[in-house]
Order: C-alpha cells, then structure tokens, then sequence
C-alpha cells in the first residue's frame, strides 16, 4: 500500500489551521500542522511532507524566510511550497516566486480551489 501524501500546513491562525487541514485531509493527505514558522521549518525537516502550506505573515520569522531555510535542506529543495496571503501582501508575490512558490492562496480562502491546489501539488497528472 502506498503511504498517503503529507502535507505541512503553518499557520499561526486556529481557524485557518483547522479549515486547512480538514481540506487536506478530504484530499486524501496525511496533515502534520504548526502555529510558528520556525515549529514549521522543524518539521518539514522532520517529517519530510510532500508539499507544504505557508502563511507568509507569521509572528516568529516571516513565512519567505521559512521558505529559505526549507529549501537549504536538499531533501526538500523541490517541495513544492504553497503560501498564504492576504490581499494587503500581494505586492510580495514576486519574493515568493523567487522562493520557488508552487503559488498562492488568498486569504480568506476558497475551500474549492484550495482542495484543487493540493491536489494538483501531491498527485501531479
């Protein structure tokens, strides 16, 4: 049997937290979460999930400088990395590109096309 697809979600919001991790789950995926970016760069070195969700605005470090510290670990350098965003941050879309962003949701999010971006990530076609 083929071990489910994990996905990392950080988040330092509750509510935002549990709405993800229930789509994640309904996607078929293993979910591992965290409050704090840093909790987050722990265990995706930890857990090795096979796409991760990043809040960009978090309270300890930034969810871009998550990104880099993620992507220093060469087991997850191709992770593909998914970030949350409030309509006030756009203008940092192109710092998360260069991370490597498998691209962005906006917060409050559509359940819907969060379901299809996970998806997409962790059972490519």
């Amino acid at each position: 049997m083929t071990p489910r697809p994990k996905v990392l979600i950080v988040d330092d919001e509750p509510d935002y937290l549990s709405i993800a991790a229930r789509i994640a789950a309904k996607a078929g995926c293993a979910v591992v979460t965290a409050p704090l970016a840093l909790k987050g760069v722990e265990l995706a070195e930890k857990e090795r999930p096979s796409m991760i969700l990043l809040d960009v605005g978090l309270p300890d470090i930034s969810g871009f400088e998550a990104a880099r510290r993620i992507r220093k670990v060469p087991a997850l350098a191709r992770t593909p990395i998914i970030f949350f965003t409030v309509r006030s941050e756009l203008d940092m879309v192109s710092e998360g590109l260069k991370l490597g962003a498998a691209g962005y949701v906006i917060k409050p999010f559509d359940p819907d096309e969060l379901l299809a971006r996970i998806k997409a990530a962790v059972f490519p076609a």
